[in-house]
């Protein structure tokens, strides 16, 4: 790897930036062991959200899927039957991201999906990201240092007055995303 590469990788995502909106459903907590079921992604560029240029796909799991991650995120194994194969879908999704920085609530958890699942396929996937939870409680840090801000992906969106989209399905979290992503960079809240 060269030094520049590497060097740009460690670059903060701008704001005027066009960016990859992610968010996945998964069949449990551990990129270890547990499965994506659901990708989605949005592009943004500035402070629009373009809808046309996005990703939505269902893949077949190929493990039982647990009844607390059912209950969470609604997807049943009937659902996912017909889904499609991550295998087959992974080298077409990063060349469709391309080098554009990927941005998410909590992203390092889908990062940590996408990565282990690109490297068995022999694939590299090490973009740059930025994580609207981060911006939101380090600007809450500095503007009021005395309280603990509330991270939680609703509590965010109630601070910066984006109503949720679809919670628990990745579409819908990463148009909700999105928003918050264009709030945060307008300096709300």
């Amino acid at each position: 790897m060269k030094w520049p590469k590497l060097f740009d990788r460690l670059r903060p995502v701008g704001f005027d930036e066009t960016v990859v909106v992610l968010d996945l459903e998964t069949s449990g907590l551990d990129p270890r062991t547990d499965e994506i079921l659901s990708l989605a992604a949005v592009r943004v560029r500035g402070s629009l959200i373009e809808l046309h240029d996005r990703v939505s796909v269902r893949f077949r799991a190929g493990s039982v899927v647990k009844a607390e991650s059912i209950r969470h995120h609604r997807l049943r194994p009937q659902d996912l039957h017909e889904g499609a194969e991550l295998s087959a879908f992974l080298p077409e999704f990063l060349g469709w991201l391309g080098n554009d920085p990927v941005v998410g609530y909590a992203i390092a958890f889908d990062v940590a999906f996408l990565r282990r699942d690109s490297k068995a396929l022999g694939l590299a996937f090490s973009p740059r990201t930025s994580d609207v939870r981060e911006i939101y409680a380090a600007r809450m840090q500095r503007r009021h240092p005395e309280v603990t801000p509330d991270l939680k992906f609703e509590a965010i969106c109630q601070a910066a007055r984006v109503t949720p989209m679809g919670r628990h399905d990745a579409l819908g979290d990463a148009v909700t995303t999105a928003l918050l992503w264009i709030a945060l960079g307008l300096g709300k809240p």
